[in-house]
């Protein structure tokens, strides 16, 4: 038998490749041993309360005027940021660090390579854990996914309309505002669908197999290319929230729904604590 007879369409062959290799360098990346596996905690510092203590976190944290500081003694942790990002004093045997970036910052590390996140959501300030010994972590062996499907590589069209959307989150108090380049239009299932683009070009959606085979919400990317818009849906991804009860990730533009089930990219995970 020809091998043109074995593989009558080429490309699908060449596409199923690069989505393995895809793959591939997503699990790695999810097997890193501080990424979002390793997520173990979080702590939310309460403002103006003066100084906290929060379990198996060396120190003591303290919010004021939307600053955070950590005190601790002596070598009970090891400070990973530096300035701009902090400012540090010590005296005493005491040392102090006070959080001057206005971004999240990999602060520091105890015990057996803990790190601690300081990260800022909806007017708060928190400490998140990474821990590489984390259960999750250590049992990982990939996100289980549908098969790769060609039928849901799609091209549509998109309009610029910047703006900034206002969404809900993991955590039912929080509300974030993503930016917003346009809306992209993809016909799917016989239907037209449009879906509000957020970031550089991602597409947060959700479809019939949500909160049952599939995560409650997935993202994708989708590739800007003149007035067209390309969107691989067997590259979906699942949000850290999936996966970790610590997860702050924001949901759905509202609106952004496809009416079919999309049995592509990654499946449902269970979500821990640990």
């Amino acid at each position: 038998m020809s091998t043109a007879a074995q593989n009558p369409d080429p490309t699908v062959d060449d596409a199923t490749a690069a989505w393995q290799r895809f793959r591939r360098r997503r699990d790695e990346t999810l097997a890193a041993p501080h990424g979002i596996l390793a997520q173990v905690g979080l702590h939310w510092v309460a403002p103006d309360a003066g100084p906290q203590r929060f379990d198996e976190v060396p120190g003591q944290w303290e919010n004021t005027a939307d600053r955070l500081t950590g005190t601790w003694d002596g070598s009970a942790l090891t400070l990973l940021a530096s300035a701009p990002e902090v400012s540090v004093s010590e005296a005493d045997g005491r040392r102090q660090a006070t959080v001057t970036s206005v971004s999240d910052v990999r602060l520091a590390s105890y015990g057996d390579d803990v790190q601690i996140d300081v990260i800022r959501r909806g007017g708060r300030l928190g400490l998140r854990l990474l821990d590489p010994s984390s259960p999750r972590l250590a049992a990982f062996d990939g996100v289980p996914t549908y098969p790769y499907d060609p039928a849901l590589v799609l091209t549509g069209t998109w309009r610029r309309e910047p703006s900034t959307i206002v969404v809900g989150s993991a955590m039912p108090w929080l509300e974030q505002e993503l930016p917003s380049p346009g809306v992209a239009t993809l016909e799917i299932a016989g239907a037209s669908v449009d879906l509000v683009l957020t970031g550089d070009s991602s597409i947060l959606f959700t479809d019939e197999t949500s909160g049952s085979a599939s995560a409650d919400w997935r993202q994708v990317a989708a590739r800007l290319d003149g007035d067209q818009v390309h969107v691989d849906l067997n590259d979906a991804l699942n949000f850290p929230s999936a996966f970790s009860a610590w997860g702050t990730c924001p949901r759905p533009p509202a609106g952004n729904h496809l009416p079919l089930a999309v049995r592509a990219g990654e499946r449902r995970v269970e979500q821990t604590r640990r």
